[in-house]
């Protein structure tokens, strides 16, 4: 038997546990990511990492999300490469955390560590984006409050309470904004020219996820041919993490498409027409 082949083999046995000490154990001799997908939260990311993790050229993370560059970068490099694939690999390695379009030091970190990586970025209408990321949070038990409105309230008040730090200190990060602060995440423009600075046009793919809900595999197709890789489409394209929920009340939708126009107006200026969710 060819020795490769039987270790193959013996790998596909182990328990998932050992196949994770394992990828620890051999960090050293892995790749860093060759793409990544930073954004946007609610954005159609999940169902994307699970259509890539059937592509028999490519290797996603075991765990969906490492969040490296925000949480874990005082790990070190060693302790990301074991998400990768072997240096050995023709396959390619890819990761995913949605919030790392959003968190103000990524850019800079991943930059100094992966100047040439694509990025993905898949964009949510903002106004569906914020509500999605609402009903998200109250399922997950991180926003008690009871209706979206009260959680736009609470927005607005958590904002009002960290000017005067952010004023100090523009990278300051709180658990408030991370989880509770929906209108900003929804802000693309202002998050997209933070990106700019540190990385070339030509190392962005740009989704609309409503052209992906809608028909995956044709986005898909703009993503292979972004990476390289070969057109071989998933067998199972059903949506991921999708959630049911009562529709965003008329009203709130209009003063909310009021609150973006601006911010979705540079959005078109600086990616095009495409992304102009007016209805």
């Amino acid at each position: 038997m060819n020795i490769k082949k039987g270790i193959q083999r013996r790998y596909r046995k182990w328990s998932k546990a050992a196949r994770i000490r394992y990828k620890i154990a051999t960090s050293p001799w892995r790749k860093l990511p060759e793409f990544i997908i930073i954004g946007t939260q609610k954005g159609g990311t999940t169902s994307l990492f699970s259509y890539l993790q059937q592509h028999p050229n490519v290797m996603m993370p075991w765990l969906k999300e490492p969040h490296f560059f925000n949480t874990h970068f005082d790990k070190g490099v060693e302790w990301y490469r074991r998400f990768f694939p072997l240096k050995s690999s023709r396959k390619i390695g890819g990761g995913v955390t949605p919030c790392y379009m959003y968190h103000p030091q990524v850019a800079e970190r991943m930059a100094a560590l992966l100047p040439d990586v694509k990025l993905i970025v898949m964009l949510r209408n903002p106004v569906d984006r914020a509500y999605s990321g609402y009903i998200m949070g109250r399922d997950y038990g991180w926003d008690s409050t009871e209706t979206f409105e009260a959680a736009l309230k609470q927005e607005k008040d958590h904002k009002k309470l960290e000017i005067n730090i952010l004023q100090e200190n523009k990278n300051y990060y709180s658990e408030a904004r991370d989880k509770l602060f929906y209108l900003e995440r929804s802000k693309y423009y202002s998050q997209l020219s933070v990106w700019f600075r540190y990385f070339k046009r030509e190392q962005f793919l740009f989704i609309k996820s409503e052209n992906f809900f809608e028909n995956p595999k044709k986005e898909l197709t703009k993503i292979y041919d972004f990476l390289g890789i070969k057109h071989i489409y998933p067998t199972d394209l059903r949506p991921r993490n999708a959630r049911q929920y009562d529709a965003l009340s008329p009203e709130i939708r209009t003063e909310l498409e009021v609150f973006f126009q601006e911010e979705n107006e540079k959005l078109i200026e600086l990616l095009g027409e495409e992304f102009n969710w007016k209805t």
